[in-house]
């Protein structure tokens, strides 16, 4: 699966945004997604998310359920941060 997170026409910011991206991360399908602007089905197993935030967009592959977990307890960090999730 494939998503797009617009950050930038969120109006939601903070903590909100935080807890938002985390429980998005977690389960794609089962959230109240207001950041979303895109969702593809690629039939991979592999949850690819691509986060725009000031123009600029940061792409993530998480490959399991470990990888969402770490991801999402990193929020922001997860996609800007200078070590690999996998390295964590």
């Amino acid at each position: 699966m494939r998503i797009v997170i617009n950050h930038d026409t969120c109006r939601h910011g903070g903590q909100f945004a935080d807890r938002c991206l985390g429980a998005t991360l977690r389960n794609p399908l089962g959230h109240e997604r207001y950041c979303l602007a895109e969702l593809q089905e690629d039939g991979s197993p592999d949850l690819t998310v691509v986060l725009t935030f000031d123009g600029v967009e940061h792409a993530l592959v998480l490959h399991n359920d470990r990888e969402r977990d770490i991801a999402a307890s990193l929020g922001w960090l997860a996609f800007v941060g200078a070590e690999p999730l996998a390295a964590s």
